[in-house]
């Protein structure tokens, strides 16, 4: 059963609150692959705590910073994956008040009254080397020194897991794959932390050999990183609803190629595949046909949600709010075809059942929860 949160003066100040944002814009809104034990494979928008709030957002829009300190949490031993996850390290910084409204760290200090042992020990660094070789020089400099690094790929966090020549090996809160430098263009890596641990990095075993053709027996890949229990590793698309993974993804002009660009979607946009050929997927935006690379996108699942609990936290809130208030904002600024809800979330959110997500439906769902 859905519950609801305000009462008494809480409800008051939350309306006062929230018609102001909705004037200003100042709420901020709030992406599944299943995590398996293995804090590598820990993702932001794992259903068991995507929707986690974190300020005015969510881990799944906004949780890859935290995601990856708290693989330096599991990863140092000052904290297990039995009892510790993104989804519980949220909560226990949101008991600080650590986020800010748009599900960043106010303080990084914050990361320390929670983990103790955990602490960041350098503000963003700039990389002295322009290509890859130097980079990974400078991450495995500090690895050797006990440090642990996290690295900003270009408006998106990822945990540095190791260094073996140059390839640099992570753990992405957003995807399955390990090489930092094939997974991101190297002009977009160009910040990292470094982070002091319970105990100093002391090195790493990847979770398998990407280098390796991907056969029968030739290669250990992880249970949750398999596309198939077939011999045949292709993926298979469908048509269907789809969320952007990625910081920024190309909209191509043409399928099967990467031509020239018409559009970028952004992490979170939500878009509607109605043609697969091969890894594209054709999408329609301002009425024109584009084409994108479906593995950088994840298929929604569509769950169908309760009316005003669109982050799906069994609570009709002020993340919810902030949600309704986002999409509202969003249809001036983004193409037709392109959305940051799902078509459930927009059902959600739709709190008068009109067909239409508006300003009505702010104050409806103002109205549901002062009741």
């Amino acid at each position: 059963m859905r519950k609801i949160k305000f009462k008494g003066i809480t409800a008051v100040l939350i309306v006062l609150f929230a018609v102001m944002a909705v004037i200003s814009g100042a709420f901020a809104p709030g992406l599944s692959v299943n995590a398996a034990e293995d804090f590598r494979l820990w993702r932001q928008n794992d259903e068991r705590w995507g929707s986690e709030p974190i300020g005015g957002s969510t881990i799944r829009q906004s949780g890859c910073y935290m995601t990856s300190i708290a693989m330096v949490a599991a990863a140092s031993g000052a904290r297990d994956t039995e009892s510790f996850d993104p989804g519980i390290f949220a909560r226990e910084l949101n008991k600080i008040n650590a986020f800010n409204q748009w599900g960043g760290l106010a303080s990084w200090g914050s990361i320390n009254k929670v983990v103790e042992e955990v602490s960041i020990t350098s503000k963003n660094l700039s990389f002295t080397s322009a290509d890859q070789s130097g980079k990974a020089a400078e991450i495995k400099k500090c690895l050797d020194e006990g440090s642990y690094v996290i690295c900003n790929v270009g408006g998106h966090w990822v945990y540095i897991d190791g260094v073996i020549g140059d390839d640099v090996y992570m753990a992405d809160p957003a995807k399955d794959e390990i090489l930092m430098f094939e997974a991101y263009r190297n002009e977009n890596i160009t910040i990292y932390q470094t982070l002091k641990g319970k105990e100093p990095y002391s090195g790493f075993e990847p979770l398998y050999d990407p280098r390796k053709e991907v056969e029968e027996g030739t290669v250990s890949v992880p249970d949750a990183l398999k596309v198939s229990d077939g011999a045949d590793t292709e993926k298979v698309y469908k048509t269907g609803e789809y969320c952007c993974k990625e910081s920024n993804a190309l909209v191509y002009a043409e399928s099967g190629s990467k031509s020239r660009s018409v559009a970028v979607l952004s992490r979170g946009n939500v878009v509607n595949v109605v043609k697969v050929s091969g890894g594209f997927g054709e999408i329609k935006i301002d009425g024109r046909a584009g084409w994108i690379e479906l593995d950088c996108f994840g298929a929604s699942n569509n769950k169908v949600l309760e009316v005003g609990d669109i982050n799906d936290d069994g609570v009709s809130d002020e993340y919810d709010l902030a949600v309704i208030n986002e999409y509202l904002s969003s249809l001036d600024e983004l193409p037709e075809g392109v959305s940051v809800l799902t078509e459930s979330e927009v059902a959600a959110a739709d709190i008068n059942g009109d067909g239409a997500v508006d300003n009505t439906d702010v104050l409806m769902f103002l109205m549901l929860v002062c009741n």
